[in-house]
């Protein structure tokens, strides 16, 4: 009986000591609410919550464990210290009202412990590298200025040895990903490099970049998306890393989807939906191409498991309603009747470089004032066999076609309608909204879409040199 006893005792002090557990102490603040939050791709989640004695202490313990990333400790809904939680999740937080980030004292797990004292270290050496580049505003001497820079260069050489010795001691812990994932990958300048143009320089550059912006953050692992930066290292990849041309983004996101694939089923779901909601909001022209290609690729075929009916749905009429006019595809050679009676085909009726198609409805606002404005334009170049306006009426009140015609000047136009609806133009055009400007090339490619006449003005000026 004293054997089993003892035995019980022994997994009993087993299982408790495995238990996770934050145990916070802060006397300031005895009889306060403390929140425990967690950082995920760009927001913080309360995650549990507490209301501390009299002596200012309270101990979260969840039934199993926390998931491993980045903590904030919160008063008032206000964030006053931050903690990392890695595969040993036993700690003991002490914090002073004087100065939570300064005074933060943790205990307990290694892991959590050494991320601590680099926080801390990292504030010094931010405090101090302001401080000193401060004194360089003030200089003009360049060999003070010289020193001091030489010194900022030692301060940033220190920082990354602490850095990479937390890395080696966690390779495969949070905070070694943590820390690993806010280094940038160095690029390594080729043989014959200082030789090379400044344009070719900056296409290695840029395509170093491009290929391993995130060689330092694992898209496969779920913690990587329990740091506060990886929504602004995303941000900043497709805004601002990128060139903002449709085809470029749309094969890096793609990329990078792939790459979150090889994790779990969250990770996946995390950038394929950020990538879905990155190309609705774009305003770059061609970016409907991505809900096309996510659409088909992922949501559409079962994929993306988590995409709900409704979701599918709203993806699928959104690609019925542009696949066939995506910018870079061949536009379909409809066939329209003009003023005439005769039906002649847009490839006929276009200029011999470019071709516009200008769709409207007499009884729209925005067509009322655009149509002048495209007439207008139009005049420069209407003797000009390289540029050629179509003018689509895409109703069927010839009257009515008519007499917004005369109205709005367009005489300079080709005009065109379908009154017996035999070209299908709203299947092979987009034009949900009215008015909607195409312009086509010399190959009858759509070059550019939704666009307003001043846009048209620039496109023509480029390219009818």
């Amino acid at each position: 009986m004293k054997y089993k006893l003892n035995l019980l005792i022994c997994l009993l002090c087993v299982s408790t000591f495995a238990t996770a557990q934050i145990t916070i102490k802060a006397p300031q603040l005895a009889g306060e609410q403390v929140l425990l939050a967690y950082h995920y791709f760009g927001q913080i989640y309360v995650k549990d919550s507490l209301d501390l004695d009299k002596k200012g202490k309270g101990v979260f313990t969840p039934k199993d464990k926390f998931d491993e990333g980045l903590y904030a400790i919160c008063v008032n809904r206000a964030p006053v210290a931050e903690v990392l939680l890695g595969g040993s999740q036993n700690i003991t937080v002490k914090l002073d009202t004087t100065d939570h980030y300064k005074n933060i004292v943790v205990e307990g797990a290694q892991e959590s412990v050494d991320f601590n004292g680099y926080a801390h270290f990292m504030r010094e050496l931010q405090q101090t590298s302001a401080e000193k580049n401060k004194l360089i505003e003030g200089l003009e001497d360049s060999v003070e200025i010289g020193k001091i820079k030489a010194e900022l260069k030692l301060l940033g050489a220190t920082m990354t040895d602490r850095q990479n010795a937390l890395i080696k001691k966690y390779p495969e812990s949070m905070c070694g990903i943590f820390i690993k994932g806010l280094q940038s990958p160095e690029f390594q300048k080729p043989e014959g490099y200082d030789a090379l143009s400044d344009s070719m320089k900056w296409v290695l550059q840029y395509n170093f970049q491009k290929e391993h912006y995130f060689d330092n953050m694992n898209l496969a692992d779920e913690r990587t998306f329990h740091t506060p930066y990886i929504k602004q290292s995303m941000d900043t990849y497709m805004d601002k890393v990128l060139v903002q041309y449709y085809d470029s983004i749309i094969s890096a996101a793609l990329s990078l989807i792939e790459k979150s694939r090889k994790g779990t089923e969250q990770t996946f779901r995390v950038v394929c939906n950020y990538m879905l909601q990155w190309g609705v909001k774009s305003n770059i022209m061609g970016m409907d191409r991505m809900l096309v290609e996510l659409g088909r690729n992922y949501y559409l075929n079962g994929t993306a498991t988590w995409a709900d009916s409704t979701l599918k749905s709203n993806i699928g009429k959104e690609i019925k309603k542009i696949e066939h006019s995506l910018v870079g595809d061949k536009a379909h050679n409809i066939e329209l009747c003009g003023l005439d009676g005769k039906y002649r085909s847009i490839y006929d009726l276009g200029g011999t470089q470019y071709t516009v198609l200008f769709f409207f409805e007499p009884q729209c606002g925005h067509c009322k004032q655009t149509a002048p404005k495209v007439s207008e334009f139009y005049e420069q170049y209407k003797d000009d066999p390289r540029f050629n306006i179509i003018a689509v009426y895409m109703l069927t009140d010839k009257e009515e076609w008519t007499k917004f015609i005369e109205e709005k000047k367009m005489e300079n136009m080709i005009n065109v309608w379908d009154p017996e609806r035999t070209s299908f133009y709203w299947y092979w055009f987009d034009t949900s909204s009215t008015p909607m400007i195409y312009v086509l090339d010399k190959d009858h490619t759509i070059f550019a879409k939704k666009i307003d006449v001043d846009t048209l003005k620039l496109i023509a000026e480029h390219e009818l040199k």
